[in-house]
């Protein structure tokens, strides 16, 4: 099953973080554009816009994608970009939940912008 086609699981606690060879493999999944960071605690992806209003509608898709899978990343947005950083706060680092909306983000990026945005 790809990763976008499923759910986040709630972690209310300490989960263990994935060993560095499954974060990798799991990175390869994903589009290129997304790299570790924080000593492989953390993906990041940066995203170029044409203006500010693509930026926004791209980060409210993403807020969307963070409330139904109840797993949130953190966003920062400014004119013709938006970046994502997500990793597991209980645990300060990844976990399978991180992959899931990373590949959710990348499918939505797809569908709203099929050409460059």
């Amino acid at each position: 099953m790809d990763l976008k086609d499923k759910k986040c699981i709630p972690c209310h606690s300490y989960v263990p973080p994935l060993p560095l060879e499954e974060k990798q493999r799991y990175l390869k999944t994903l589009s290129p554009e997304w790299a570790l960071t924080h000593d492989q605690t953390r993906i990041e992806r940066k995203i170029k816009f044409k203006n500010f209003k693509r930026a926004l509608e791209f980060a409210n898709e993403v807020g969307r994608i963070a409330e139904e899978e109840k797993h949130h990343p953190e966003i920062s947005l400014g004119w013709g970009h938006c970046d994502i950083e997500i990793w597991t706060h209980a645990n300060n680092n990844l976990v399978e939940n991180d992959f899931i909306v990373a590949a959710k983000i990348d499918e939505a990026y797809f569908r709203l912008y099929p050409s460059p945005a």
